[in-house]
């Protein structure tokens, strides 16, 4: 399948006075229709680059295009129709509207980029609120429920628009094992049947280990990226152990012949 997001020579520098270089001219695509895990020590650039990727940021210098489009510099701001359509977001925290109640919510994108929902747009929030276990608080508001719930609610938000691409940051971390293996399974059905590209940063690696690919970044630089199904389960576990590093030139498990990871 065709790349949906490229970059060259990304670089994301803040301050001027002392500045502080964050991403260090990374070079690096997403397949379309693939769910890409982003692991890694804390402070090494991962949610930096999930901002930039996303449009929620702009890049300092380098190379940013998604689906055919060009973003390398510009307001941030002129994104937002494009974020609106074709992007849902979700974060480690849920960031609810309290006014609302918990089907209102996942509305909340349709309402802003289309107006109304429509019948089926509001079946649809309740089919994924189902999937999610969570169809029983649908009228209740933000405070009367629990933290898990309140992020499973965020991830129906996320995925109720049919998106493109969705970029989710530690999506599972305020979940239970059984909860965060519910909102898996639903955003790898939306890959299977939608093609929607899945971005997902994330400190659990049997969650990563889920993914199509895994790409590894350390002090702002890729230490290693490598498609899971290539190299395998057990030798992905080995390589996620390993503390060194090897870009896109992985080292083949035992009695096996090399193969070439995901592009970097």
């Amino acid at each position: 399948m065709a790349d949906i997001i490229a970059v060259r020579d990304l670089v994301k520098r803040f301050g001027d006075v002392v500045p502080t270089v964050v991403l260090h001219g990374l070079t690096v695509s997403f397949e379309r229709g693939a769910l890409t895990a982003v692991i890694g020590p804390s402070g090494s650039g991962k949610t930096t680059l999930l901002n930039i990727i996303s449009l929620l940021d702009s890049p300092t210098a380098g190379e940013l295009v998604v689906d055919g489009r060009d973003f390398s510099a510009g307001d941030i701001n002129a994104y937002a129709a494009y974020r609106n359509a074709h992007v849902g977001f979700i974060f480690q925290f849920h960031y609810l509207l309290p006014e609302f109640t918990a089907l209102e919510n996942i509305l909340v994108p349709h309402w802003i980029g289309r107006g109304r929902p429509p019948g089926d747009v509001v079946g649809k929030a309740r089919t994924l609120m189902t999937e999610l276990g969570i169809l029983h608080i649908r009228d209740k508001y933000p405070n009367q429920i629990s933290g898990g719930e309140q992020q499973r609610v965020a991830v129906a938000r996320a995925l109720v628009n049919e998106p493109r691409l969705v970029f989710a940051d530690e999506p599972t971390g305020n979940l239970d094992r059984e909860s965060g293996a519910a909102v898996l399974e639903v955003m790898s059905r939306m890959i299977r049947e939608l093609g929607t590209t899945l971005v997902m940063v994330t400190h659990d690696r049997e969650i990563a280990l889920k993914a199509d690919r895994i790409l590894e970044l350390v002090d702002g630089r890729i230490c290693k990226s490598f498609l899971v199904a290539e190299v395998g389960e057990d030798h992905a576990r080995r390589l996620l152990e390993d503390r060194s590093c090897f870009a896109d030139d992985v080292p083949p498990p035992a009695n096996r012949p090399k193969t070439r990871g995901g592009p970097a």
